[in-house]
């Protein structure tokens, strides 16, 4: 339990700051009283923290030893990788390209490695995590885990879940017919339960040698408009296996964090279900219309509005005092994570540092 500690002005001392993507601004380390690791925990222990955490203060880590990392171009760890190095096979042998003028990999269009669901054991090869170079990675990383995660949490991602898992074998059109159609209905819950015990063999294998607190896995489920299918088809297609893993992680102390894109507020109901601790909508949601309706169950990121660019100190301090004011009490009830927009890595929305650092500070004030 966090002892309620009265803030402190010396606490707004800048000591360092947390790297942004692209060109957004760097966001202020501040002199907390205990670390943003420990404050952010205590949300997801379902204790009151001492501020309002903020999702910088949450540090991916992506080691090379996770062959998909390097093939979608998310290595984030010691080992410095350039573009070039990105794309290739990954651990089921499907081809990925990395893009570079946008930062991202997609499958090889137009020739999917699983033609026929009926003989997907046939179709890809079989990873095994067991004899990946754990102990390797281990070492290579060392003076870079405890550099980067000592006052930070540290959450490792598995970047392809279980409908994006099937888009990468079959192409999209191919797995979401596979999903709805009574005829592959076994198949599909076949391939989830090889998935869920490989990805709990992976997450064994990460507990074991990295101090990792968050273990979210990225699985897109709708588009712009719409989630791709029913809540009731995520409810019975995916979440049986999803809860696999999420009750592993919660066997050893991780918490479970879900990232997946498109307008999903319809289907939070089978992320409640399947016991995700967190969920990191996408910028397109209303994400206080999701956090309204579901925060008693879930811990939701938040996104504020935009600040103007260009204004004085003082009046971000104002606004994000005004901010705190309207929110704290329902923070109160039930604790949320700011996910600040200049984490918007096309840059399209801006969210000053000076609002950042008032946030923290009139949220410590409402919350000593």
């Amino acid at each position: 339990m966090l002892e309620r500690i009265p803030f402190n002005e010396s606490e707004m001392t800048v000591i360092g700051t947390y790297t942004s993507r692209g060109n957004n601004p760097h966001m202020p380390e501040l002199s907390t009283p205990v670390t943003p690791r420990e404050n952010l925990l205590a949300l997801y222990k379902g204790e009151m923290p001492l501020w309002i955490p903020q999702f910088f203060e949450i540090k991916p880590f992506a080691p090379n030893v996770l062959p998909e990392n390097k093939v979608r171009g998310m290595v984030m760890e010691s080992l410095k990788m350039s573009p070039d190095d990105f794309g290739g096979k990954d651990m089921f042998g499907i081809d990925w390209i990395f893009e570079k003028e946008v930062g991202g990999a997609m499958v090889r269009p137009g020739n999917p490695k699983v033609k026929d669901i009926e003989e997907w054991k046939e179709s890809v090869e079989h990873p095994d995590p067991d004899s990946w170079d754990w102990s390797r990675s281990r070492e290579e990383n060392k003076e870079f885990v405890e550099k980067m995660y000592g006052k930070c949490a540290m959450r490792v991602t598995i970047y392809t879940g279980f409908f994006e898992r099937l888009i990468s074998w079959m192409d999209f059109d191919n797995a979401a017919v596979a999903l709805i159609d009574e005829d592959s209905e076994d198949t599909v819950h076949e391939i989830f339960d090889y998935l869920a015990d490989l990805y709990i063999k992976m997450i064994g294998h990460i507990h074991e040698i990295y101090p990792v607190d968050i273990l979210q896995l990225h699985d897109d489920w709708g588009s712009q408009r719409a989630p791709f299918f029913s809540l009731d088809t995520i409810v019975d297609m995916i979440v049986p296996h999803m809860k696999r893993v999420v009750d592993y992680c919660h066997s050893l102390g991780i918490f479970f964090d879900l990232h997946s894109c498109g307008l999903n507020k319809m289907i939070v109901p089978a992320m409640i279900e399947a016991g995700v601790d967190s969920y990191q909508p996408q910028f397109i949601n209303n994400t206080w219309d999701i956090y309204r309706t579901y925060g008693d169950k879930i811990i939701i990121y938040v996104v504020p509005d935009n600040t103007p660019k260009g204004l004085s100190a003082g009046e971000y301090d104002r606004m994000a005092k005004e901010w705190v004011n309207e929110h704290i009490g329902e923070f109160k009830e039930h604790p949320f994570i700011m996910l600040p927009t200049p984490m918007d890595p096309f840059g399209k929305s801006y969210v000053d540092p000076a609002f950042v650092a008032g946030v923290y500070k009139y949220s410590r004030i409402a919350l000593q």
